[in-house]
């Protein structure tokens, strides 16, 4: 439990490479052009065209600079899980065919009911195929699903399938699940360690059964306290259901007008500037003196709390 939520806080605190060439692709774009190769992965047979698509894909995420050590826990354990499922299918009792590998010989027919068991279970040619393409498809979703998380970040993410038309109920679950999963798996850890700190022998299996269903309760009623907390904390600094971003990305034709670029007068003071110009008071008004609008930390003859002074 501990080593999941390890594995899940550092994930979601992982930074996205934003300023790669992928990270600056319009979120909706991003989100409809991935997810339509996923459809697509899905319905692919050859392994040929599974093995191109999952190298573009390696391609996509080395040159976006996604971090290969982000990818290697899902490129180890999404193999390992999709052949425990698909081993069945590999197995001449689900894909008759060329036998390959012998796995158990029974010596002879086995009867169950209507259905006769082979006299061994082996591992056929048409099942390995089988199993590859579970494999390769897998790899591809999940690769393809890793590229557009590594590079964009969550609220951006959100806020682009909010606008691709997802319920609004869905992002607010999304983005508080995103927010507080990490703290509810902390939770469950520290409700099982107090139950270990205060154990001296282990008792019997109804009782572990009893303390685990215990356990589901207290830790469901800490989440249902915790999201009335959020809910009302947010509800009153005026949170309706939708993620505010600082800016988006819009899709078309920037307006030479009407942009995020166009913020009225404003004064960039650089680097040089502030190595060369004297200071008496070591205070940034020191530097706010260029701007003819200023007056101390007033602009315009307006209070400075109506203008915006950044300090990079």
């Amino acid at each position: 439990l501990a080593g999941i939520g390890r594995a899940l806080a550092d994930e979601i605190c992982s930074p996205a490479c934003a300023g790669s060439w992928l990270g600056r692709v319009e979120p909706r774009a991003k989100i409809m052009g991935l997810t339509l190769l996923v459809f697509g992965a899905t319905f692919i047979h050859n392994l040929v065209a599974l093995s191109v698509m999952l190298t573009a894909a390696f391609a996509a995420a080395w040159s976006a600079g996604i971090p290969m050590r982000r990818l290697a826990k899902v490129w180890l354990g999404v193999p390992i899980f999709s052949l425990a499922i698909i081993l069945p299918a590999a197995t001449n009792l689900v894909t008759p065919g060329r036998d390959v590998l012998t796995l158990w010989r029974f010596g002879r027919e086995i009867e169950m009911w209507s259905w006769n068991l082979p006299q061994a279970i082996t591992i056929t040619s048409e099942g390995i195929v089988v199993a590859a393409r579970f494999v390769l498809r897998t790899l591809n979703c999940v690769t393809l699903v890793c590229l557009l998380a590594a590079s964009t970040d969550a609220s951006v993410l959100i806020d682009g399938m909010r606008r691709l038309g997802m319920p609004k109920v869905f992002g607010m679950v999304l983005a508080a699940a995103h927010r507080y999963i990490v703290l509810m798996l902390r939770a469950a850890e520290e409700i099982y360690l107090a139950k270990l700190s205060r154990t001296i022998a282990a008792g019997s299996l109804r009782n572990e059964h009893r303390w685990a269903a215990a356990g589901i309760g207290m830790l469901f009623r800490k989440t249902y306290y915790l999201s009335e907390e959020v809910t009302d904390a947010m509800v009153s600094r005026g949170y309706d259901g939708d993620l505010r971003l600082m800016s988006k990305m819009p899709i078309g034709q920037k307006d030479a007008i009407f942009n995020a670029d166009r913020t009225g007068a404003a004064t960039n003071i650089n680097s040089t500037a502030l190595q060369t110009m004297p200071s008496i008071n070591r205070s940034f008004t020191d530097m706010t003196r260029i701007v003819p609008q200023s007056s101390g930390t007033n602009f315009g003859g307006r209070n400075n709390l109506f203008n915006n002074l950044s300090i990079d």
